[in-house]
């Protein structure tokens, strides 16, 4: 999982186009108003409470069918956006075929979290009925995070295909037989409403590999169609790379700025990467203060500058989930820390002001349910109490329609 800043840093069926933009500004005057009231980021939030569990939130109304926050098949993004290279395509080319015209599953944005599954029936029955309905796991590990946990429990479910160790390099993995791999883990395995095309995919071996990625990818994509699996597989993004010293010890960096960044990189690298990412969707890590962008990875202003460039390598913008966000009270006064359980809920809150606000994000997973051995990162306890933070994360999720 992607925690360690200071690796790098000194100082620590494919879903239709969505358009959700009166409800992105619905939730964020709602979230604006919340924001002159402190107090309100405890329990007393709205007076309604959960039959079985007396988790408070705030009671959101999903707005009628054809209304605000419904999603528009098809709609596209920014037609005055210029595609920058040969693998930009307009507006409607999907990847060999036309994508899947589905419904979405609700009519706001995901709000899940990860690790949510082996925790018992009462505490997913916690988070379920609390708004917390999506959960993250990773297929093909020994963890007690599994599918077939999160699906028994109840939740809806994104996974991740097709990992690798994070001490394995790119280089030495062989597209082809990687993209069999990753149809092995989803095809037959309907309960999975959306998958990821492994994780943190520009960390592993410590060197970043885009072009190497992007063949994965693709090799995956043609796999899962070739097959007629139509699992939705999120592209892994980041923004700058090092090219010189690995994520360790960067000497120097490919950057968005300057015409390179990983995204620009791996769709010049590979023809056809663009068409297949723009018919699937994209998914990103921002963990890092409210306000901050670190290279176009780090910070809660990352979506907007990768949605920028997003626009202008592919053309227009795909979907865009955020997989993994969260703040660790072990790392107390760091970016990606907190310092006490209600400062962990009060910075919960202003980072998904800024998400919930952007109509371009899809959905956000917290990371995570419960602490671990990266971090206490969790909204609830171990014993499967609950901390501020999951009222906090309940409230938003009613409030974005679950």
């Amino acid at each position: 999982m992607h925690k360690d800043e200071g690796a790098y840093r000194a100082a620590p069926a494919a879903p239709p186009r969505r358009r959700v933009s009166r409800l992105a500004a619905a939730l964020a005057g709602a979230l604006a108003l919340l924001a002159f009231a402190p107090q309100l980021a405890g329990a007393d939030l709205s007076g309604e409470t959960t039959r079985s569990a007396g988790i408070e939130w705030i009671a959101g109304e999903r707005g009628p069918e054809g209304q605000a926050g419904v999603l528009e098949a098809g709609a596209g993004n920014s037609p005055e956006a210029t595609p920058e290279s040969e693998g930009a395509v307009e507006a409607g080319e999907a990847a060999g075929e036309p994508a899947p015209q589905t419904s979405s599953p609700q009519s706001g944005p995901i709000i899940g979290t990860n690790d949510g599954a082996g925790w018992g029936a009462r505490a997913a029955r916690r988070m379920t009925e609390a708004g917390i309905s999506w959960n993250r796991v990773e297929l093909g590990t020994d963890t007690p995070n599994t599918l077939e946990g999160s699906l028994k429990d109840g939740f809806k479910t994104l996974a991740v295909a097709g990992n690798l160790g994070d001490s394995t390099p790119l280089s030495a993995i062989e597209p082809r037989q990687w993209g069999a791999e990753v149809l092995a883990q989803l095809r037959g395995r309907p309960g999975i409403a959306l998958a990821e095309a492994g994780n943190e995919m520009y960390l592993k071996g410590g060197t970043a590999n885009p072009v190497q990625y992007g063949r994965m990818y693709l090799a995956a994509i043609e796999a899962l169609r070739g097959a007629g699996v139509h699992t939705t597989l999120l592209f892994n993004m980041t923004g700058d790379y090092p090219t010189a010293g690995g994520w360790s010890s960067p000497r120097a960096w490919s950057t968005d700025a300057h015409g390179g960044g990983w995204l620009r990189a791996a769709v010049n690298g590979v023809p056809g990467l663009a068409r297949a990412i723009l018919a699937n969707a994209i998914s990103i890590h921002p963990y890092g203060a409210v306000g901050e962008n670190t290279h176009d990875d780090w910070g809660t202003a990352v979506p907007a500058a990768d949605e920028s460039v997003a626009r202008t390598v592919l053309g227009r913008l795909p979907l865009l989930y955020i997989t993994e966000f969260g703040y660790d009270m072990g790392r107390c006064g760091h970016n990606l820390g907190a310092c006490s359980q209600d400062d962990q809920a009060r910075k919960m809150r202003a980072a998904y002001n800024v998400f919930l606000a952007d109509p371009d994000i899809a959905g956000i997973w917290w990371y995570q349910s419960h602490d671990d051995g990266t971090g206490q990162w969790g909204f609830m306890n171990n014993d499967n109490s609950v901390r501020p933070s999951f009222r906090t994360l309940s409230s938003l999720a009613r409030l974005a329609g679950q």
